[in-house]
């Protein structure tokens, strides 16, 4: 690594850095005065987490799940790319989840802006989102006006919740996709058991977590590590230990169904410590949900094999699934 930068991949040391409220996310661009959070923006994204919570307990998002299931129903026929199919999907379940309701026009423009980054692109979702705050009586701007946040604030938690649940589940639900058309014995048992199915997203976001790397930055010195020191952690190379996982590198959902669990540094595809995904809960359900119901009215079947992923989101490219009824 270059000086000044740590790769930590033993489980404990993971595990103990990731909680450490020191360790901090790399501070994004400020001088975009439209989107950014601002100097105090850290303090005022856990303030709205906190906040949201009820919104995203595991209650909550149970009593989601039939609308999960009508939208999964509606998969595209025929052969499929399953990184775009899985982003349709998953993002017609969030923007109604956050939302309260289907905007096709800001999942539109949440979709555009990951692809392109420009700022102008960004002005624009961010002003969509603004005017439908303004006006919204549900979901999550309803809740959070609730709570006292003023306009600017909630629409940029509403933004950030849809930006961070568009690709990242959605190429772990590919990911789902890729696995069991590959396995009709895995795809059968998926069809017909549904914690089997949940064990398979599991191993999924084992073997291919989306997000496979996580920078932090030390706000202060932390043991050996001085402050401003870079640490990178990687879920991808810790979850594929063999020291917590027999045969890591074979897909095996099995391995969920005996109640153990690994230690926490060992798997961690929503992060550790205080900044763990708070949606966590819901990409968990909805992957779950979303394959369970493809898999009991389809057959996935393979069509053309991923090529390596490139970038910061471990993804599925040029993936194509046939989809039969």
């Amino acid at each position: 690594m270059e000086p000044g930068v740590w790769l930590v991949t033993d489980p404990l040391a993971a595990e103990r850095l990731l909680a450490n409220r020191a360790a901090l996310p790399p501070r994004g661009d400020l001088r975009n005065e439209v989107t950014s959070w601002g100097p105090d923006g850290p303090a005022m994204w856990m303030a709205v987490r906190r906040a949201m919570r009820p919104l995203l307990s595991a209650s909550a998002v149970d009593a989601f799940v039939p609308q999960m299931i009508e939208v999964a129903q509606g998969i595209g026929q025929g052969v499929v790319d399953a990184m775009r199919e899985a982003v349709r999907l998953v993002s017609a379940i969030n923007v109604r989840y956050v939302l309260g309701e289907d905007v096709p026009r800001i999942s539109s423009l949440v979709d555009k802006e990951l692809r392109s980054q420009r700022r102008r692109v960004q002005r624009a979702t961010f002003e969509v989102i603004r005017q439908h705050v303004r006006v919204s009586r549900t979901g999550f701007p309803a809740h959070l006006k609730e709570h006292g946040f003023d306009e600017r604030t909630i629409t940029l938690a509403v933004r950030t919740m849809l930006l961070s649940s568009h690709n990242v589940p959605a190429a772990a639900l590919a990911w789902c996709f890729h696995e069991v058309s590959a396995r009709p014995d895995v795809q059968e048992r998926a069809r017909a058991d549904s914690q089997f199915c949940g064990a398979v997203v599991r191993e999924v976001l084992r073997l291919h977590p989306p997000v496979w790397q996580l920078p932090r930055q030390l706000a202060e010195a932390v043991g050996d590590y001085p402050a401003g020191a870079t640490l990178l952690f990687s879920p991808y190379l810790n979850q594929r230990d063999p020291r917590a996982f027999a045969e890591p590198d074979e897909f095996r959902p099995q391995r969920w169904l005996s109640g153990t669990c690994p230690a926490s540094g060992s798997y961690f595809p929503f992060a550790l410590g205080p900044r763990f995904c708070p949606g966590s809960q819901l990409a968990l359900t909805e992957l779950t949900v979303i394959l369970s119901a493809v898999l009991q009215s389809h057959q996935l079947v393979p069509r053309r094999a991923p090529g390596p992923s490139r970038g910061i989101l471990h993804a599925p490219r040029k993936l194509r699934i046939h989809v039969q009824s």
